[in-house]
């Protein structure tokens, strides 16, 4: 078997990061999602999808998903931190 070479292209060179304030931690957010923020099905679909994960990420203004829901342009559920 041939040994795989893994190399990182050019989009995830690319992606913006953010610091989360609570760990530390550097968050890679996606900004090459091409259909965001269109309406549409996907956006439908993607808005409803996240509204029903658990987590304290309504709170947290750096949190991927609160970011990203930004982006589809969603509306707010009840408890999501108004950005």
């Amino acid at each position: 078997m041939e040994k795989e070479i893994w190399t990182k292209n050019k989009e995830e060179l690319l992606m913006p990061k953010t610091r989360n304030p609570y760990t530390g931690k550097m968050i890679t957010v996606s900004s090459l999602v091409p259909y965001a923020g269109r309406s549409g099905g996907k956006r439908t679909a993607y808005c409803a999808r996240t509204a029903k994960i658990k987590g304290n990420w309504k709170r947290n203004p750096n949190s991927k998903n609160l970011v990203q829901r930004r982006r589809w342009k969603c509306r707010y559920v009840n408890g999501e931190l108004r950005i």
